[in-house]
């Protein structure tokens, strides 16, 4: 059982969000604002165990960067592996803080027009939004996100786990991308 929420302190009501006012899915959503990802069947999927550590985030960035080339999102690459390494880096300072051999995992799945990028720390502490100053180096991240992506949330793992995922999808609407 996971629990999921979504990040709030983000986007307010837009015409793309997948939730309507009230909290229910709007009507045409594939994936009705939930985590289950629209991307059922896979044009491609890959998983990897990244460890905490910035060169270690540079390959696995690479290797996205890669699949995506070879798997005919050029389009859509620089976006999609800008908003993964922010999650990345996130899951890396963040979600591996206190990890003597801090490590997390990273998946991304393509199908039906929809790319889903998840990625999955030891640390239960949710991802909260905040307004950084002007002269801040740090704190625009989700806001970034969550202008560049369709669908961005957060899934709390179950009671006897510790941990969450952060994911998104992007919605890929170009002839190259459907499927």
């Amino acid at each position: 059982m996971k629990l999921q929420y979504t990040i709030t302190g983000l986007r307010s009501t837009r015409a793309n969000d997948p939730l309507a006012p009230s909290g229910r899915p709007v009507d045409g959503c594939p994936s009705g604002g939930e985590s289950v990802p629209t991307c059922r069947a896979r044009d491609f999927q890959v998983a990897m165990v990244v460890s905490a550590r910035a060169d270690a985030v540079a390959g696995a960035r690479r290797q996205l960067a890669s699949l995506l080339q070879s798997s005919g999102l050029t389009e859509y690459a620089d976006t999609i592996v800008l908003v993964a390494q922010e999650l990345m880096v996130n899951a890396m300072v963040h979600g591996c803080e206190n990890q003597s051999e801090g490590r997390f995992a990273m998946r991304a799945m393509h199908g039906r027009g929809c790319l889903r990028v998840e990625v999955e720390d030891p640390s239960p502490k949710q991802p909260h939004p905040r307004t950084a100053t002007v002269d801040e180096e740090a704190g625009r991240g989700l806001h970034l996100l969550d202008a560049l992506v369709t669908r961005l949330g957060a899934d709390l793992s179950s009671p006897s786990q510790t941990g969450k995922t952060v994911w998104f999808e992007l919605d890929l609407v170009s002839g190259e991308a459907a499927s």
